[in-house]
C-alpha cells in the first residue's frame, strides 16, 4: 500500500505523471482503468483528512472516469488494428506538454541554484528621465523634420560600385551608445554634426532608428527654434 500526499503536486497532471513514472507505464498507452482508480483512491483519501481539494483535481476525476466508461465502448479501428478515435489521444498530449514544460522548469531553477550566489558589476548606465508621452519630447520639431535630415545625409553618403560582399555588424544599441558619447562635456549638440560623422549608409540607417528609439523611451530631446533649421538634441538625464 502506497501513501500520496495531494500536497505534494502542483496539479492533476503532475500526479498522473507520478503514476506513470511510478508503474513504469507507456504514455502512450496509458491503462485508464487502473489509474482512474488510483486517482480515485488518493481523492478519497484527501476527503477523509478533510484536505481541501482543488477544482482541477476533481475535474480531473471526472475526465478519467469518463474515459473509462469511452474505453469500454467499441472503437473504430484502421487497417493495423489500431484505434482511429483513442479517447485518450487528449489526455496523451496535455500530459507530454506538461511534462517539456516541468523538464524546463527544472532546469532553470537548476541555472538559478548555480548562478545565485554570483554577483555581476553593474555596467555604469545613465539614467534617463521618464515621461508618460513620448510626443513632449519633440519641440516643435516633427519626426517629418527628422527624417529628411537622414534622408539628405543617405542621399549625399559616398556611392561604392564594389561588388565586394561584406557582412557590417552595426546594431542599434552601439549607435545609441554613439550619440551618447557626443556629449561629452556638451549639453547640447546638432543633429547635422552627428550625421557628418557617419561614414556608411547603413551606419546612417540605425543611427536614425536609435534617435527614434531614444525619443521613444525618453532619453533624447528634440528642438527646432524655427522653421528648416537644424536640429538641436539633448540627452534627459536624471540628474542625482
Amino acid at each position: 500500500m502506497f501513501n500520496v500526499r495531494l500536497e505534494n503536486f502542483e496539479g492533476p497532471l503532475d500526479l498522473l505523471l507520478y503514476f506513470i513514472k511510478r508503474d513504469k507505464i507507456d504514455i502512450y498507452d496509458i491503462p485508464i482503468s487502473k489509474i482512474t482508480s488510483e486517482y480515485i483512491d488518493v481523492i478519497n483519501t484527501a476527503k477523509k483528512l478533510d484536505v481541501s481539494i482543488a477544482g482541477e483535481f476533481l475535474f480531473m476525476a471526472s475526465l478519467l472516469l469518463r474515459l473509462k466508461t469511452r474505453m469500454l465502448l467499441p472503437r473504430q479501428q484502421d487497417e493495423e488494428g489500431l484505434d482511429i478515435d483513442d479517447p485518450r489521444i487528449n489526455l496523451v498530449g496535455q500530459l507530454l506538454q506538461y511534462k517539456n514544460f516541468r523538464n524546463i522548469a527544472h532546469q532553470l531553477k537548476g541555472i538559478h541554484e548555480e548562478n545565485k550566489d554570483i554577483f555581476y558589476r553593474p555596467n555604469d548606465k545613465i539614467s534617463f528621465e521618464k515621461t508618460i508621452n513620448p510626443s513632449d519630447f519633440l519641440n516643435e520639431v516633427s519626426l517629418f523634420d527628422i527624417s529628411k535630415i537622414f534622408q539628405s545625409a543617405i542621399d549625399n553618403a559616398p556611392q561604392d560600385n564594389s561588388f565586394t560582399i561584406v557582412r557590417e555588424t552595426i546594431s542599434l544599441e552601439e549607435q545609441k551608445q554613439f550619440i551618447i558619447s557626443n556629449f561629452k562635456d556638451k549639453k547640447n549638440i546638432l543633429l547635422s554634426s552627428l550625421i557628418k560623422k557617419l561614414d556608411s549608409k547603413l551606419e546612417i540607417i540605425v543611427t536614425f532608428l536609435a534617435v527614434l528609439n531614444m525619443i521613444k523611451e525618453s532619453e533624447l530631446i528634440c528642438k527646432q527654434k524655427n522653421t528648416f533649421e537644424d536640429i538641436q538634441i539633448t540627452l534627459n538625464i536624471i540628474t542625482a
